[in-house]
C-alpha cells in the first residue's frame, strides 16, 4: 500500500531540498558560522544612522527556514574558496554573481560556472570569450590576462 510521503521518486532534484543547519555546514567547511549567516541569510548591521541590510550572496531554497541544500553548500565552498585563496572583494563578488543571474539565468551561479580570476576581478569563459563578471561583462583581452589568471 502506498502511504503519501512515502514516495522516493520525486520530480524535484533532491539536491535542492534544505537540509543542513549552518552551524553543521560551517563545521563541515570550516567556516566561521557568523560568516556563513552573513552570506546567506538576510542581516541587519548598524550603520550612522539606523540599521542596513546584508543582502545575502546565495538563495536558499526556503527563505523562510535557514537550511541550506547541497547545491547551495557547494556555493559556499567556492566563495570560500574565492574569498580566503584569492582574496577577492565581497563587492566584486556580488556584482559578478548578479551580472550571471541577469545574463545567465543561474539559480546556483558559484556552482554553475568555472572562475577565473587576476586577484582583482572574477572571470569565466563563455562562446571562447574571456568576460570579466565583476565588471559588468566587459570583455577581457585573453592574451593579456592569460599569464595572470
Amino acid at each position: 500500500m502506498h502511504k503519501k510521503g512515502t514516495d522516493f521518486y520525486t520530480d524535484k532534484d533532491v539536491r535542492e531540498f534544505p537540509t543542513y543547519g549552518i552551524a553543521e555546514t560551517a563545521h563541515y567547511l570550516q567556516i566561521p558560522q557568523t560568516t556563513l549567516r552573513s552570506w546567506v541569510v538576510d542581516r541587519p548591521y548598524p550603520a550612522g544612522v539606523g540599521t542596513r541590510s546584508f543582502e545575502p550572496l546565495i538563495g536558499l531554497p526556503d527563505p523562510n527556514r535557514s537550511l541550506i541544500s547541497f547545491m547551495n553548500a557547494v556555493e559556499v565552498h567556492v566563495l570560500d574558496a574565492i574569498r580566503r585563496q584569492h582574496q577577492i572583494r565581497l563587492a566584486k563578488i556580488r556584482q559578478g554573481l548578479r551580472y550571471l543571474r541577469q545574463h545567465f539565468s543561474s539559480r546556483h551561479p558559484l556552482a554553475d560556472q568555472k572562475f577565473a580570476t587576476d586577484g582583482l576581478d572574477l572571470f569565466i569563459q563563455r562562446y571562447g570569450q574571456l568576460i570579466n563578471i565583476s565588471q559588468s561583462g566587459q570583455l577581457a583581452m585573453r592574451s593579456l590576462l592569460e599569464a595572470h589568471l
